[in-house]
């Protein structure tokens, strides 16, 4: 009797847990940037939310050059999701500039993360004031392969100085410890605004925002360039910054590999952006601000995942035809 009352027990056990064990766990592998830049704080962030709130979900998080590595790992299918900036996965997806007549198809878009503000950075007492200025001078652009390299070429070739500049391939913190220890005159670097690298240079002694916009009205960069747009620095958003200052800001997406499932991306898509996550993301970093709904489509180019679709669509946006899923 005492066997077939164990017997009848393990039974209901194995019952009742093995649902538990037999559910499969989706593990993705999120492409961010350098650990210490922002596409890897923000990967890192996200990925960390919601291996947390998306049941069954391992988000794991890998080091990469950044924005133009991350397009090509995620269309081969090495990582799952990726940040680029929009520029980039635009081209790409197009088959334009880089990847003129080589397109890469195999990845949708899920939404805005942040908009990237380019911060030409350097020291108030450095005698650079303009652009024209850096002509000679020694300029962490970023490393090559990284979304802020691209971005810096394309802003100063348009300006007629990149090839009169020093280039120093440092990216992030390394570019504004750079400037700050005297081995760089200045640096080019696209995140969020506040930036981090700028307010650490800035606690050493005051900076200036080279206006890098104006000159490019004079110039066919917006024609060429269309996913750029004017960004101003407020006076004071920065020690040293004492009037607005103007620039050039550029949104960074997230996207993930076609394949994915439609009802994982919704979950996906739907813990990313809503309140509870957008409140995780602010104590990540200030910059996903512009993380919200209303935003989320400002800059995307190319089509939705079926899932981000699906989740965008509930949420009452309006999908533009050009980037309905497909």
């Amino acid at each position: 009797m005492k066997k077939v009352i164990w017997l009848a027990t393990a039974v209901f056990i194995f019952s009742v847990i093995s649902p538990v064990y037999s559910q499969k766990v989706e593990r993705l592998n999120f492409v961010g940037g350098p650990p210490s830049g922002v596409f890897g704080i923000f990967a890192t962030g996200i990925g960390t939310y919601l291996s947390k709130s998306v049941p069954n979900l391992d988000v794991s998080v890998t080091a990469t050059g950044g924005s133009v590595e991350n397009i090509r790992r995620v269309n081969g299918g090495e990582a799952e999701m990726g940040l680029s900036f929009a520029s980039d996965v635009h081209e790409a997806y197009y088959g334009q500039e880089k990847f003129k007549d080589k397109p890469l198809t195999n990845y949708r878009s899920v939404g805005v993360v942040f908009v990237g503000v380019a911060h030409a950075i350097t020291y108030a007492d450095s005698g650079i004031r303009s652009a024209q200025d850096l002509a000679g001078k020694r300029v962490a652009v970023g490393t090559p392969g990284s979304g802020t390299f691209a971005s810096a070429e394309r802003v100063f070739r348009s300006l007629g100085v990149w090839d009169k500049i020093n280039r120093i391939p440092l990216l992030g913190a390394q570019a504004g410890e750079a400037m700050s220890d005297g081995k760089a005159d200045a640096f080019f670097w696209t995140g969020p605004e506040p930036d981090r690298v700028t307010m650490e240079a800035a606690t050493k002694k005051p900076v200036r925002a080279i206006d890098i916009y104006t000159p490019a009205t004079k110039t066919d960069f917006f024609k060429q360039y269309p996913y750029f747009a004017r960004y101003v620095f407020p006076a004071g958003s920065y020690k040293g910054i004492s009037e607005d200052t103007s620039t050039v800001g550029i949104p960074v997406i997230w996207y993930v590999h076609k394949d994915l499932p439609a009802p994982l991306m919704q979950k996906i898509t739907e813990a990313a952006y809503n309140k509870d996550g957008n409140a995780h993301m602010l104590k990540v970093h200030a910059g996903s601000k512009d993380m919200v709904p209303q935003r989320a489509l400002q800059g995307v180019t190319f089509p939705l995942h079926k899932g981000a679709e699906d989740h965008w669509r509930a949420a009452g946006l309006q999908i533009p035809d050009a980037i309905r899923a497909k």
